[in-house]
């Protein structure tokens, strides 16, 4: 943000804003080794509220100044452009309470979903192994309704809190939700907590279907490599994975990103690519699926600080550049 007048009036616009905000507040932090695919520049701003209110006062100052506002979970979804990101990235790992009450489990944005399987099942509480093997925290798997061939996260989903856009705390029961595929239908919202409702179970047999889906997984999916795992949602009736292989996709290379061998869905990199070259490489499996079959695939993943109106900015702007 150096560099000009006002980019350094707005700089200490947000200090001031968030002088009273509890957590941490720092300034060009790189965010490559926050995401899974250890990709992408830095972000002017990164913040890490405390709880639920400091996050709306997050939300209530980037509307305020009008600054993009990013949600950063597990990065395990997210391609970040090699420039960087102007605005805010926030991060909620402090939200990280799990409480339980009889079979229902309310738990924070911040619990990543293996901590969440883990607690579950040493409650002898089943309904959640379907998310066994998503790298995801709750927050963002409740946003986008992660889940696998055998399920998804609104599948046991009782209740949201959400801080709305206009900085207000609001809780949604699911019937006020209306979730889709690899959607959950919040617009502009941001979930802080999630309520589910489980069944009760011997934790031995929650733990064999763990195991079972875990060793599926990794039997068929680029586990040990750097991805964002799925990069197309599936069209209706077909696979995107299955599409891209009959494209002749399988192991196109742009630079340091390639089509995985294992799951043609998946592009990795091997430690030396760059967010352009996953464009590039996003851009050819797409046009070549196009091509032979007349799919156009749509992209799962987000994509963060890319000036490309194919690509969803993944942010909530509040109007200024």
């Amino acid at each position: 943000m150096p560099g000009s007048d006002g980019s350094t009036a707005l700089g200490r616009g947000v200090r001031e804003a968030l002088s009273g905000m509890r957590g941490a507040v720092r300034e060009h932090v790189p965010l490559a080794p926050l995401t899974h695919l250890r990709i992408g520049g830095p972000a002017d701003w990164f913040v890490e509220p405390s709880g639920e209110e400091d996050v709306a006062l997050v939300v209530a100052t980037c509307r305020e100044l009008g600054l993009p506002l990013y949600l950063l979970g597990g990065g395990s979804n997210v391609v970040i452009a090699d420039a960087g990101l102007r605005g805010v990235v926030m991060q909620l790992g402090s939200l990280g309470r799990i409480a339980r009450e009889q079979h229902r489990v309310t738990v924070g944005a911040g619990v990543s979903l293996p901590s969440l399987l883990r607690a579950t099942k040493e409650a002898g509480l089943a309904g959640l192994e379907v998310l066994t093997g998503i790298p995801a925290q709750v927050g963002g798997a409740v946003a986008m309704n992660a889940g696998t061939r055998d399920g998804e996260t609104f599948d046991r989903l009782v209740s949201v809190t959400v801080v709305e856009n206009d900085g207000r705390l609001a809780e949604r029961g699911k019937d006020q939700l209306t979730p889709r595929y690899r959607d959950g239908g919040l617009g502009a919202a941001v979930v802080v907590q999630a309520t589910f409702e489980l069944t009760p179970d011997d934790p031995a047999a929650i733990f064999a279907r763990f195991s079972a889906s875990l060793k599926a997984r990794n039997a068929t999916q680029p586990v040990s490599q750097r991805s964002v795992g799925c990069v197309f949602r599936n069209p209706p009736g077909d696979k995107a994975g299955r599409l891209i292989e009959a494209a002749g996709c399988k192991t196109l290379q742009r630079g340091g990103l390639s089509v995985s061998a294992r799951h043609a869905n998946y592009l990795v990199n091997d430690d030396t690519g760059s967010a352009a070259e996953f464009r590039a490489l996003l851009r050819e499996v797409r046009d070549r699926v196009r091509a032979r079959f007349g799919v156009a695939l749509e992209p799962e993943v987000k994509f963060w600080g890319f000036d490309d109106p194919e690509l969803p900015p993944g942010c909530l702007d509040f109007g200024r550049s």
